[in-house]
């Protein structure tokens, strides 16, 4: 799923970090800290889909990559 690239993140490693934590002291149930995960997926591409404005475009230039190899 694309929703799971920001698990990588210091946010999302922090997350996923304190709901391991609950689980562990069984606070919490394996399947609520997947539903708190996805919840955090979906937010996290939500916002970042509505306040970043700055996109990026690669153009790659085939003739000149080809003399390089």
């Amino acid at each position: 799923m694309a929703y799971q690239l920001y698990r990588n993140t210091t946010l999302g490693n922090s997350l996923q970090e304190s709901l391991d934590e609950l689980i562990q002291s069984q606070q919490i149930t394996p399947q609520l800290a997947l539903q708190v995960l996805l919840q955090f997926d979906k937010a996290i591409n939500s916002a970042l889909a509505q306040r970043v404005r700055n996109r990026v475009n690669f153009r790659i230039l085939a003739p000149i990559l080809q003399n390089e190899w």
